[in-house]
């Protein structure tokens, strides 16, 4: 029970009622006003808005170490009255029952896990293992330049390989710009954040700013409904029949086909998608900074291609494209062939759960895992996001026993082709379903729309 005489109390559902401008969130039972932290928040504005009424602890958690939660007192304008469990069912608003004593009971576990391993020093940087993750690039970068500057009768063969390890390079540079993201590098904010921009932005060519606010959205409301910016490329990709409905006659009959396109477009086009994307959608304040980094990495492609050949140019270009663009089909493996929820249901999941509903590993070995870098443990790192990459292995086995405990599902496909078959067999059933629900009517007789069916 609160008691707090000098703030005001609120219970839950008063809170999720609060005039929305506030922008009043939750955290371990204190109530913290966020309105005027909206543009300083390092993860965006869109963030803090969408948490606004409800429990944001778990999240806040899993993207702010131990040393931050001293600056909440700041923002402290009272606590939260924890209601009792209602027995009854129907009550608006209400978890009722067994079910609400088991989601508190598995999230108290999950808690005391994530306790744990901070005592543990399982978040803190291995020097060693970012040794061998840079040793690995600049073997790569040195490989890439060595057969594309090399002088040799086999001049196809010799830039074709120069173009693969190029490829990868970007890939890996992006993977550790991905680290930087969750401050998994040095575990400094500043620096790792500056390190994002040269292996995501000057290196890799995808904006360091537009990605790091869009992909703390994601891990924040993963698959949810009209809420997870990567859950799909909307009109292209639409894993749900709730982002086909919003799409026109034509679009709807290109979409049938998503299945089949999915490969080429992710491979071949992604890449571009992303460059594009990076410049339009730049942050305001990081714009200036992107522009010039991006700059530079078109820069210092037009060097490498100008020192090939110009017949092995255009080979050169789409090879090593093409073998970085297979990264965007590493990075929609882990989500879409899961289920996606509506924000309501992945509230009243509770934030560990519903990362584990929405989130699928990948069998993996010593190379693989060097590959997906990191990836193949997207439930351990979508639990704890701010863990470093070579940790997480180490806590699946515990995660797993969580999971068994309390009845939480942990997916795990085969591996790479068998995760891609299922992202395939998720678009196809989109576009199967879209039929079924177009032939359902309503009372008037007028087709139900998937979102119409989703409220049913």
């Amino acid at each position: 029970m609160c008691v707090d005489p000098k703030h005001k109390s609120w219970t839950r559902r008063e809170l999720a009622k609060a005039p929305p401008e506030r922008v009043l969130i939750a955290i371990d039972g204190r109530v913290h006003d966020c309105a005027g932290w909206l543009r300083r928040h390092p993860g965006g504005a869109a963030l803090l808005r969408t948490y606004a009424g409800r429990d944001a602890t778990d999240v806040f958690a899993a993207f702010h170490g131990p040393e931050v939660y001293k600056t909440l007192k700041a923002f402290d304008v009272g606590c939260v009255v924890e209601e009792p469990v209602v027995e009854n069912p129907g009550l608006d608003g209400a978890l009722t029952g067994a079910y609400a004593r088991a989601r508190r009971k598995e999230t108290a576990a999950f808690r005391k896990l994530r306790e744990e391993l901070w005592r543990e020093g399982a978040f803190e940087r291995s020097v060693g293992a970012i040794a061998v993750t840079v040793a690995r690039l600049l073997i790569i970068l040195a490989l890439a330049m060595w057969f594309t500057l090399r002088r040799t009768e086999w001049v196809t063969t010799c830039r074709a390989t120069g173009a693969v390890f190029l490829g990868l390079f970007w890939q890996q540079s992006l993977l550790l710009a991905h680290d930087c993201c969750h401050r998994c590098l040095t575990r400094n904010t500043a620096v790792d954040k500056r390190l994002g921009y040269v292996f995501g932005t000057l290196i890799g060519g995808v904006g360091a700013g537009w990605w790091n606010m869009e992909h703390c959205e994601h891990h924040a409301v993963t698959q949810v409904i009209d809420g997870d910016p990567s859950a799909g490329s909307h009109p292209v990709l639409c894993p749900h029949t709730s982002m086909i409905d919003k799409l026109g006659p034509l679009l709807r009959a290109v979409v049938n086909f998503q299945a089949l396109y999915y490969v080429p477009i992710c491979v071949f086009v992604g890449r571009v998608n992303l460059h594009v994307i990076s410049i339009l959608k730049a942050p305001t304040k990081d714009k200036l900074t992107d522009l010039c980094l991006m700059a530079g990495y078109a820069a210092y492609n037009a060097l490498i291609l100008q020192s090939v050949e110009p017949g092995a140019r255009a080979t050169y270009f789409v090879v090593s494209n093409t073998v970085c663009g297979v990264l965007h089909l590493v990075l929609n493996m882990n989500h879409y062939p899961m289920p996606m929820l509506s924000f309501d249901t992945a509230m009243d999941l509770g934030f560990f759960r519903f990362q584990c509903v929405t989130t699928l590993n990948i069998a993996s070995n010593g190379w693989t895992s060097w590959y997906y870098g990191g990836l193949e443990n997207q439930i351990e790192h979508h639990l704890f996001p701010l863990m470093p990459r070579h940790y997480l292995p180490k806590i699946t086995e515990r995660v797993k026993k969580l999971c068994e405990d309390h009845a939480v599902p942990f997916t795990v496909a085969a591996g790479f082709f068998d995760a891609n078959n299922k992202v395939m067999k998720t678009l196809n059933n989109a576009t199967r379903n879209i039929d079924v629900v177009l032939s359902r009517k309503d009372s008037h007789g007028n087709a139900l729309t998937p979102s119409e069916l989703h409220e049913e």
